[in-house]
């Protein structure tokens, strides 16, 4: 390409041709070395395979924006270089000088800018000088004009460009304030940022059928809507429709669900917010948000309020002493106000969702503002049945896949894990091509939640794969044994999620009180692992860090809280609570003590099981995985049983 004329460059993925001529002159300037070679450096981001045989600018059609924003900035650049280089040529002279040289008629021009005398010489070359006294400044022009020389004045009027721009800043900056201001005040007033108050009334696709696992709470929703429906019918004894209902409950119980579901079902106005709505940066915003919410209620009552995550605006007061805990002080005392102060809040329910009932004030929480307090739990196995139902409408399922299975398979799941269960196995039968979901695909979907993905990319060495699989052995061992414990249900030395091995154990029931005996046993099963280290293989390796945390918080729980250890019933309360350090020392040593005799008790358990854990282990060398089935041979027990 050198040779015919042309310069070719790439870098990265583009590319770009074009004559060296095009190169060197630019808009009909000449540039310097250094300047083309700046210019050069820019070319390779113009788009890919663009030749501009004609020129440099016969680029710009097929440019993309990028290419015109380049363009710009080259044109920028030259115009830069060229003032830098037009003002290289001119020359910086006193008056004195400039005086010689119309007395040796060396000059043809002189041009007169304010106090700015520009003077062209005959060699092409420019001076200047700064003359800022009048008289000086007459004498000079009387010099050249006896020499003959031109001379022109440049005009002091501002030009068209000038007055408009003098007239367009200050205009474009008083309208820039004006519009700040505008923002802020409707900010303060509750109307600013992403405030919007939504009437969800019919809006959602989901019905008080679609939910399952959560009957109370339907049944209290159901009354509340039905009271504001027909206010007469239910008011005929000199009832109220109560104020408020707060669902509290842990995460992916339904709260949400539910309130979708009212919304659905109610022939009332539904104003859905959530509470992280009412923080903004400006002091104040919170309770004007407040106000305009319940002034929007009152104007469409009978109505339904739902605010859903209310800890972030409900929170305890007095907490801090700084600007923002202030604020959020003063929102909720609007939130009171509104809901049971001077006015009394007629036609208008406030329904409200938490996971963190104990951090709210004790102000909001009482009757007469919300009246009823609805704990959705957990659901059993009759409920997580039926929520199985609600979210199997529509999947493929294999016949004589009985979902009650499922249920009695997965207790302590909520609501979202269980859709997130049939999700799972419906994605799994897709990957595999099977026309319907069966029970295999549960199987992996129920693994894949409760001990994580398997890393299959994730290959260990044979060493390591022997001391996990001993360390799971020791586990599976332990939970045989004890007679309080949980079934094994599945072990694994296959990766998953952090953990180098699983083992899985599935309660028999739903335990809704926990004994004595059974937290020792679960201690003891969480130490079987280290229990197995020490005794078969005489060392002890990280990877029962997490089974001790979980122990000792077992322990500590039982010693501080449920008062199973000698020091008899005592709670510690909150951590940040004053406490003797006689007490605290005996604590500790009374979590000490209850983890060293649950070690002794594993360690014991593993000494006698060394036969039934080598055949464990070599199956696990074997195959990665042994589920209830071959454990059981494994340990030639009857004690685990198929899930």
């Amino acid at each position: 390409m050198r040779q015919l004329g042309w310069y070719k460059f790439k870098r990265g993925h583009c590319s770009l041709a074009c004559p060296r001529a095009s190169f060197k002159t630019l808009a009909g300037y000449s540039f310097p070395g250094k300047s083309k070679l700046f210019i050069l450096s820019l070319i390779p981001i113009l788009p890919r395979n663009r030749l501009c045989k004609r020129g440099f600018f016969d680029a710009i059609p097929f440019a993309t924006f990028g290419s015109v924003g380049l363009l710009v900035s080259v044109l920028c650049v030259s115009f830069f270089v060229l003032r830098q280089h037009t003002s290289s040529a001119v020359r910086v002279v006193n008056s004195t000088e400039l005086r010689q040289m119309a007395d040796s008629s060396q000059a043809n021009l002189l041009k007169i800018d304010g106090e700015l005398l520009t003077a062209s010489l005959k060699d092409g070359t420019q001076v200047q000088a700064v003359v800022t006294n009048q008289v000086a400044q007459s004498e000079l022009i009387a010099v050249y004009d006896k020499s003959s020389v031109p001379v022109e004045y440049t005009s002091l009027r501002p030009s068209t460009l000038s007055n408009t721009l003098a007239w367009i800043i200050p205009v474009l900056s008083l309208g820039v304030f004006a519009f700040l201001f505008w923002r802020v005040y409707a900010s303060v007033g509750g109307k600013g940022g992403d405030f919007n108050t939504v009437n969800s009334q019919g809006k959602q696709n989901v019905s008080f059928e679609d939910v399952a696992g959560v009957d109370e709470a339907k049944a209290e929703l159901s009354e509340t809507i039905e009271f504001l429906r027909d206010p007469l019918k239910f008011g005929r004894l000199g009832g109220r429709a109560p104020r408020g209902i707060l669902l509290s409950g842990p995460p992916g119980t339904g709260k949400t669900l539910l309130a979708r579901a009212a919304a659905n079902e109610a022939e009332v106005p539904f104003l859905s917010v959530s509470g992280s709505r009412f923080q903004e940066k400006f002091a104040g915003l919170g309770a004007a948000r407040v106000r305009r919410l319940f002034a929007e209620a009152r104007k469409l009552s009978p109505c339904v309020i739902f605010i859903d995550e209310i800890d972030a605006l409900g929170r305890q007061r007095g907490r801090g002493g700084d600007s923002a805990s202030a604020d959020q002080d003063q929102t909720l005392n609007q939130l009171l106000v509104e809901m049971d102060g001077f006015e009394r809040l007629s036609g208008v329910v406030v329904i409200a969702s938490t996971n963190r009932p104990d951090i709210l004030d004790s102000a909001l929480t009482r009757p007469g503002r919300f009246d009823r307090e609805i704990t959705v739990n957990v659901a059993d196995v009759r409920g997580r049945e039926a929520i199985l139902r609600v979210h199997s409408k529509g999947l493929s399922l294999e016949e004589g896949l009985d979902l009650s299975w499922i249920a009695r398979g997965t207790p302590g799941f909520s609501g979202a894990e269980l859709a997130n269960l049939m999700n799972e196995s419906a994605i799994c039968a897709t990957r595999e091509n099977s026309d319907a979901i069966s029970r295999q695909h549960v199987e992996y979907a129920r693994d894949k939640i409760l001990m994580g993905a398997e890393r299959q990319g994730f290959r260990m060495d044979e060493d390591e794969r022997y001391t996990t699989a001993v360390h799971e052995a020791g586990h599976v061992a332990v939970g045989m044994a004890v007679k309080n414990g949980d079934p094994i249900h599945k072990v694994s030395i296959l990766p998953r999620g952090r953990a180098l091995g699983v083992t899985q154990s599935l309660p028999e029931r739903d335990r809704l009180m926990k004994k004595k005996e059974y937290l020792e046993d679960q201690i003891t099963i969480l130490l079987g692992g280290r229990a197995a280290e020490q005794v078969l293989l005489d060392t002890m390796t990280a990877g029962a860090s997490n089974d001790i945390e979980r122990a000792v918080e077992i322990a500590r729980k039982m010693v501080t809280e449920f008062g199973m250890s000698p020091l008899g019933p005592i709670h510690l309360g909150k951590p940040e609570d004053p406490h003797s350090q006689a007490l605290l020392d005996r604590v500790e040593n009374a979590i000490g003590s209850l983890i060293a005799v649950q070690m002794d008790r594993a360690c014991e358990i593993v000494e006698a099981s060394r036969a039934s854990i080598d055949v464990l282990v070599e199956g696990l060398m074997e195959k990665d995985t042994l589920d209830s089935e071959e454990i059981r041979l494994s340990f030639s027990v009857d004690r685990v049983q198929a899930a």
